[in-house]
Protein backbone atom coordinates (compact mmCIF):
# COMPACT_ATOMS: atom_id res chain seq x y z
CA UNK A 1 0.00 0.00 0.00
CA UNK A 2 1.43 3.18 -1.00
CA UNK A 3 1.52 6.32 1.87
CA UNK A 4 -0.17 9.36 1.04
CA UNK A 5 2.50 11.77 -0.56
CA UNK A 6 4.05 14.65 1.55
CA UNK A 7 5.82 17.32 0.02
CA UNK A 8 9.45 18.61 0.74
CA UNK A 9 9.71 21.21 2.69
CA UNK A 10 11.99 23.25 0.00
CA UNK A 11 9.08 22.48 -2.64
CA UNK A 12 5.99 23.88 -0.17
CA UNK A 13 7.80 26.54 1.11
CA UNK A 14 8.26 27.92 -2.63
CA UNK A 15 4.32 27.34 -3.10
CA UNK A 16 3.85 29.57 -0.06
CA UNK A 17 6.15 32.24 -1.33
CA UNK A 18 4.43 31.99 -4.78
CA UNK A 19 1.24 32.60 -3.54
CA UNK A 20 2.09 35.34 -1.40
CA UNK A 21 3.88 37.33 -4.04
CA UNK A 22 0.43 36.81 -6.13
CA UNK A 23 -1.72 38.07 -3.24
CA UNK A 24 0.70 40.80 -2.63
CA UNK A 25 0.35 42.25 -6.34
CA UNK A 26 -3.24 41.81 -6.36
CA UNK A 27 -3.60 44.34 -3.27
CA UNK A 28 -4.40 47.78 -3.64
CA UNK A 29 -1.47 49.82 -3.49
CA UNK A 30 -2.29 52.99 -4.01
CA UNK A 31 0.53 56.07 -4.54
CA UNK A 32 -1.84 59.28 -3.16
CA UNK A 33 0.01 62.18 -4.97
CA UNK A 34 -0.85 60.28 -8.15
CA UNK A 35 -3.69 60.86 -10.58
CA UNK A 36 -4.83 60.59 -14.50
CA UNK A 37 -5.70 63.35 -17.10
CA UNK A 38 -8.48 61.74 -18.80
CA UNK A 39 -8.46 62.67 -23.32
CA UNK A 40 -10.92 61.81 -24.97
CA UNK A 41 -9.91 58.56 -26.62
CA UNK A 42 -10.41 57.57 -30.33
CA UNK A 43 -13.74 55.84 -31.94
CA UNK A 44 -14.07 52.16 -30.19
CA UNK A 45 -10.96 52.52 -28.03
CA UNK A 46 -13.07 53.39 -24.68
CA UNK A 47 -11.83 50.12 -23.26
CA UNK A 48 -8.19 52.22 -23.08
CA UNK A 49 -8.89 53.60 -19.48
CA UNK A 50 -9.61 49.97 -18.03
CA UNK A 51 -5.67 49.83 -18.28
CA UNK A 52 -5.98 53.24 -15.03
CA UNK A 53 -8.80 52.31 -13.44
CA UNK A 54 -10.69 49.61 -11.21
CA UNK A 55 -10.52 48.33 -7.63
CA UNK A 56 -6.75 47.75 -8.00
CA UNK A 57 -5.64 50.76 -9.49
CA UNK A 58 -3.00 52.55 -7.73
CA UNK A 59 -4.10 55.89 -8.96
CA UNK A 60 -6.42 58.39 -6.36
CA UNK A 61 -8.01 61.01 -8.77
CA UNK A 62 -8.63 62.30 -12.44
CA UNK A 63 -9.50 65.52 -14.18
CA UNK A 64 -11.14 65.87 -17.82
CA UNK A 65 -9.97 69.43 -18.40
CA UNK A 66 -14.04 69.85 -17.78
CA UNK A 67 -16.64 70.18 -15.40
CA UNK A 68 -17.94 66.90 -16.45
CA UNK A 69 -17.08 63.45 -15.26
CA UNK A 70 -16.34 60.41 -17.36
CA UNK A 71 -15.19 57.41 -14.88
CA UNK A 72 -17.60 57.50 -12.82
CA UNK A 73 -17.71 53.62 -12.30
CA UNK A 74 -14.42 54.26 -10.80
CA UNK A 75 -13.96 55.01 -6.70
CA UNK A 76 -12.06 57.95 -7.42
CA UNK A 77 -11.99 61.49 -6.54
CA UNK A 78 -12.97 63.69 -9.96
CA UNK A 79 -11.78 67.46 -9.85
CA UNK A 80 -13.92 69.08 -12.05
CA UNK A 81 -11.84 72.05 -14.06
CA UNK A 82 -13.50 75.57 -14.96
CA UNK A 83 -11.34 75.81 -18.18
CA UNK A 84 -11.72 79.51 -19.15
CA UNK A 85 -13.40 82.68 -17.96
CA UNK A 86 -15.84 82.16 -21.04
CA UNK A 87 -17.48 79.21 -19.59
CA UNK A 88 -17.39 80.11 -15.71
CA UNK A 89 -20.76 80.92 -15.36
CA UNK A 90 -22.05 77.50 -16.96
CA UNK A 91 -19.11 75.41 -15.17
CA UNK A 92 -19.62 76.31 -12.05
CA UNK A 93 -23.63 75.38 -12.36
CA UNK A 94 -22.42 72.22 -13.73
CA UNK A 95 -20.37 71.72 -10.09
CA UNK A 96 -23.58 72.65 -8.27
CA UNK A 97 -25.96 70.16 -9.97
CA UNK A 98 -23.45 67.53 -8.55
CA UNK A 99 -23.11 69.04 -5.63
CA UNK A 100 -26.88 69.30 -4.49
CA UNK A 101 -27.34 65.98 -6.44
CA UNK A 102 -29.19 66.77 -10.00
CA UNK A 103 -26.07 65.53 -11.55
CA UNK A 104 -24.49 61.89 -10.82
CA UNK A 105 -21.10 61.08 -9.80
CA UNK A 106 -21.86 57.62 -9.93
CA UNK A 107 -18.74 56.14 -7.60
CA UNK A 108 -16.82 59.41 -7.89
CA UNK A 109 -16.13 61.96 -4.79
CA UNK A 110 -15.79 65.65 -5.46
CA UNK A 111 -13.61 68.15 -3.30
CA UNK A 112 -11.65 70.18 -5.37
CA UNK A 113 -11.61 72.51 -8.57
CA UNK A 114 -9.47 73.42 -11.08
CA UNK A 115 -9.84 76.95 -12.31
CA UNK A 116 -8.62 78.81 -15.75
CA UNK A 117 -6.12 76.35 -18.06
CA UNK A 118 -2.91 77.78 -19.07
CA UNK A 119 -4.82 81.69 -19.19
CA UNK A 120 -1.18 82.29 -20.62
CA UNK A 121 -1.76 80.65 -23.61
CA UNK A 122 -3.85 80.57 -27.05
CA UNK A 123 -6.82 78.75 -27.24
CA UNK A 124 -4.71 76.75 -30.77
CA UNK A 125 -2.68 74.85 -27.93
CA UNK A 126 -5.36 73.87 -25.11
CA UNK A 127 -4.91 77.27 -23.11
CA UNK A 128 -7.83 79.79 -22.19
CA UNK A 129 -6.11 82.96 -23.41
CA UNK A 130 -7.40 85.51 -20.57
CA UNK A 131 -5.91 88.38 -19.15
CA UNK A 132 -5.28 88.29 -15.53
CA UNK A 133 -7.79 91.66 -15.21
CA UNK A 134 -10.67 89.25 -16.34
CA UNK A 135 -9.59 86.14 -14.91
CA UNK A 136 -9.36 88.27 -11.86
CA UNK A 137 -13.06 89.52 -12.09
CA UNK A 138 -14.14 86.32 -13.36
CA UNK A 139 -12.89 84.45 -10.14
CA UNK A 140 -14.36 87.00 -7.63
CA UNK A 141 -17.89 86.91 -8.37
CA UNK A 142 -18.75 83.53 -9.86
CA UNK A 143 -15.94 80.49 -8.24
CA UNK A 144 -14.83 82.40 -5.33
CA UNK A 145 -17.84 82.01 -3.91
CA UNK A 146 -17.40 77.87 -3.76
CA UNK A 147 -14.81 77.99 -1.09
CA UNK A 148 -17.45 79.26 1.39
CA UNK A 149 -20.62 77.54 3.06
CA UNK A 150 -22.59 75.14 1.75
CA UNK A 151 -19.74 74.72 -0.70
CA UNK A 152 -16.77 74.75 1.22
CA UNK A 153 -14.59 73.35 -2.30
CA UNK A 154 -10.95 73.68 -2.47
CA UNK A 155 -10.06 75.54 -5.25
CA UNK A 156 -7.00 76.21 -7.49
CA UNK A 157 -4.97 78.80 -8.39
CA UNK A 158 -4.88 79.08 -12.66
CA UNK A 159 -2.80 76.56 -13.88
CA UNK A 160 -0.31 78.46 -16.35
CA UNK A 161 2.35 77.53 -18.85
CA UNK A 162 5.84 75.88 -16.67
CA UNK A 163 7.43 78.87 -18.56
CA UNK A 164 8.41 83.00 -17.61
CA UNK A 165 5.34 84.01 -19.15
CA UNK A 166 3.13 81.82 -16.89
CA UNK A 167 4.93 83.77 -13.93
CA UNK A 168 4.55 86.96 -14.87
CA UNK A 169 0.60 86.14 -15.93
CA UNK A 170 0.40 84.61 -12.46
CA UNK A 171 2.19 88.38 -10.87
CA UNK A 172 -0.36 90.56 -13.00
CA UNK A 173 -2.88 88.35 -11.64
CA UNK A 174 -2.36 88.71 -8.43
CA UNK A 175 -1.85 92.12 -8.54
CA UNK A 176 -5.39 92.46 -10.22
CA UNK A 177 -7.12 90.51 -7.55
CA UNK A 178 -5.65 92.87 -4.91
CA UNK A 179 -6.55 95.83 -7.35
CA UNK A 180 -10.18 94.44 -7.24
CA UNK A 181 -10.71 93.54 -4.04
CA UNK A 182 -8.21 95.64 -1.65
CA UNK A 183 -9.82 93.96 1.48
CA UNK A 184 -8.48 89.85 0.86
CA UNK A 185 -7.73 89.57 -2.73
CA UNK A 186 -8.04 86.38 -4.83
CA UNK A 187 -8.20 83.58 -2.00
CA UNK A 188 -6.76 79.99 -3.08
CA UNK A 189 -6.40 76.47 -1.59
CA UNK A 190 -3.53 75.10 -3.64
CA UNK A 191 -1.53 75.71 -6.89
CA UNK A 192 -1.87 74.48 -10.02
CA UNK A 193 0.80 74.16 -12.53
CA UNK A 194 2.62 72.47 -15.81
CA UNK A 195 5.54 71.84 -16.85
CA UNK A 196 7.43 70.29 -20.09
CA UNK A 197 10.84 69.94 -19.97
CA UNK A 198 14.25 67.86 -17.92
CA UNK A 199 14.40 66.93 -14.95
CA UNK A 200 16.36 70.01 -13.70
CA UNK A 201 13.99 72.47 -15.30
CA UNK A 202 11.01 70.97 -13.52
CA UNK A 203 12.63 71.16 -9.65
CA UNK A 204 13.29 75.01 -10.38
CA UNK A 205 10.29 75.13 -12.06
CA UNK A 206 8.06 74.04 -9.13
CA UNK A 207 10.46 75.67 -6.31
CA UNK A 208 9.81 78.98 -7.97
CA UNK A 209 6.31 78.36 -7.51
CA UNK A 210 6.93 77.59 -4.16
CA UNK A 211 8.70 80.61 -3.73
CA UNK A 212 5.46 82.74 -5.31
CA UNK A 213 2.82 80.64 -2.75
CA UNK A 214 4.91 79.50 -0.07
CA UNK A 215 1.81 78.76 2.44
CA UNK A 216 0.00 76.44 -0.86
CA UNK A 217 0.54 73.38 -1.55
CA UNK A 218 1.12 72.98 -5.45
CA UNK A 219 -0.64 70.35 -7.74
CA UNK A 220 1.48 69.57 -11.20
CA UNK A 221 -1.34 68.38 -13.40
CA UNK A 222 0.58 68.46 -16.52
CA UNK A 223 4.10 66.96 -16.64
CA UNK A 224 6.26 65.23 -19.37
CA UNK A 225 9.41 65.55 -21.66
CA UNK A 226 8.41 66.06 -24.87
CA UNK A 227 9.55 65.35 -28.30
CA UNK A 228 12.63 62.39 -26.62
CA UNK A 229 12.97 58.86 -27.12
CA UNK A 230 11.61 55.95 -25.39
CA UNK A 231 14.32 55.68 -23.33
CA UNK A 232 14.91 59.47 -22.42
CA UNK A 233 11.29 59.70 -21.51
CA UNK A 234 11.32 56.13 -19.25
CA UNK A 235 14.68 57.87 -17.56
CA UNK A 236 12.75 61.30 -16.91
CA UNK A 237 9.51 59.48 -15.24
CA UNK A 238 11.90 57.32 -12.98
CA UNK A 239 14.12 60.18 -11.88
CA UNK A 240 10.79 62.31 -11.30
CA UNK A 241 8.40 59.84 -9.78
CA UNK A 242 10.26 59.69 -6.70
CA UNK A 243 10.93 63.25 -6.65
CA UNK A 244 7.62 64.01 -6.82
CA UNK A 245 6.14 61.29 -4.08
CA UNK A 246 8.73 62.77 -1.61
CA UNK A 247 8.51 66.56 -2.23
CA UNK A 248 6.89 68.21 0.77
CA UNK A 249 4.73 71.04 -1.34
CA UNK A 250 3.38 69.11 -3.60
CA UNK A 251 0.00 66.99 -3.15
CA UNK A 252 -0.61 66.08 -6.83
CA UNK A 253 0.62 65.16 -10.10
CA UNK A 254 -0.67 63.45 -13.26
CA UNK A 255 1.44 62.91 -16.28
CA UNK A 256 0.64 64.13 -19.61
CA UNK A 257 0.43 60.89 -21.64
CA UNK A 258 -3.09 59.11 -21.46
CA UNK A 259 -3.48 58.17 -25.24
CA UNK A 260 -2.28 56.38 -27.83
CA UNK A 261 1.41 56.71 -29.19
CA UNK A 262 -0.59 57.07 -32.97
CA UNK A 263 -2.57 60.01 -30.74
CA UNK A 264 0.22 61.76 -29.41
CA UNK A 265 0.51 65.30 -31.13
CA UNK A 266 3.93 66.11 -32.78
CA UNK A 267 5.07 68.52 -30.51
CA UNK A 268 5.26 66.52 -27.61
CA UNK A 269 6.24 63.11 -29.63
CA UNK A 270 4.58 59.92 -29.45
CA UNK A 271 7.80 58.54 -26.12
CA UNK A 272 5.18 60.42 -23.74
CA UNK A 273 2.17 58.05 -24.53
CA UNK A 274 1.54 55.52 -21.92
CA UNK A 275 -0.54 53.25 -24.38
CA UNK A 276 0.97 51.81 -27.69
CA UNK A 277 -1.46 51.85 -30.73
CA UNK A 278 -3.10 48.58 -30.01
CA UNK A 279 -4.53 50.17 -26.29
CA UNK A 280 -1.40 48.52 -24.11
CA UNK A 281 0.07 49.55 -21.31
CA UNK A 282 4.10 50.79 -22.70
CA UNK A 283 6.88 50.52 -20.71
CA UNK A 284 6.30 53.95 -19.41
CA UNK A 285 2.37 53.22 -18.08
CA UNK A 286 3.33 50.45 -16.36
CA UNK A 287 5.84 52.32 -14.62
CA UNK A 288 3.44 55.06 -13.94
CA UNK A 289 0.79 52.52 -12.78
CA UNK A 290 3.82 51.01 -9.84
CA UNK A 291 4.89 48.26 -12.30
CA UNK A 292 5.48 44.56 -11.69
CA UNK A 293 5.20 45.71 -7.74
CA UNK A 294 1.81 45.87 -8.35
CA UNK A 295 0.70 44.22 -11.04
CA UNK A 296 1.27 45.96 -14.23
CA UNK A 297 3.69 45.31 -17.04
CA UNK A 298 4.39 46.52 -20.37
CA UNK A 299 1.78 44.92 -22.83
CA UNK A 300 -0.50 44.68 -20.43
CA UNK A 301 -4.34 45.90 -22.02
CA UNK A 302 -7.65 47.53 -20.84
CA UNK A 303 -9.26 43.69 -21.00
CA UNK A 304 -7.29 42.43 -18.55
CA UNK A 305 -7.48 43.21 -14.64
CA UNK A 306 -4.06 44.67 -12.43
CA UNK A 307 -1.49 41.68 -11.97
CA UNK A 308 -4.49 39.19 -13.94
CA UNK A 309 -1.42 38.37 -16.08
CA UNK A 310 0.95 37.67 -12.86
CA UNK A 311 -2.15 35.62 -11.08
CA UNK A 312 -1.96 33.46 -13.95
CA UNK A 313 1.37 32.63 -15.01
CA UNK A 314 2.15 31.92 -10.69
CA UNK A 315 -1.45 30.01 -10.51
CA UNK A 316 0.10 27.69 -13.96
CA UNK A 317 3.79 27.65 -12.26
CA UNK A 318 1.77 25.98 -9.16
CA UNK A 319 -0.25 23.40 -10.83
CA UNK A 320 2.61 22.78 -12.96
CA UNK A 321 4.91 22.13 -9.84
CA UNK A 322 2.07 19.63 -7.91
CA UNK A 323 1.26 17.63 -11.40
CA UNK A 324 5.40 17.02 -11.84
CA UNK A 325 5.09 16.01 -8.15
CA UNK A 326 2.44 13.90 -8.43
CA UNK A 327 3.66 11.95 -11.69
CA UNK A 328 6.86 11.02 -9.79
CA UNK A 329 5.10 9.64 -6.73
Amino acid sequence: MKSTPVLPMALLVSLIGILSTTSAQDSNSTHPKRGLIYIQPGKGQDKDYNNFVGPKSPLTWYYTYSPWPTLTQWDAEFVPMIHGVDDATEGVDRILSFHNGTGTLGQNTMNHILTFNEPDGDTDSGGSDSSPRHSAQVYLETIAPLREDPYNFQISVPATTGSPKGLEWLHDFNESCWDQNPDGGCQFDFVATHWYGDFAGLASWLGSVHDLYPELPIWLTEFAIPAMDADATQAFMNQSLPFLDELEYLDRYSWFGTFRENRANEWTGDGVSMLNSNGHLTSLGAEYMGGQAAGYEEGQGGDQGAASSVRCSALLLVVGILIAFVGLW
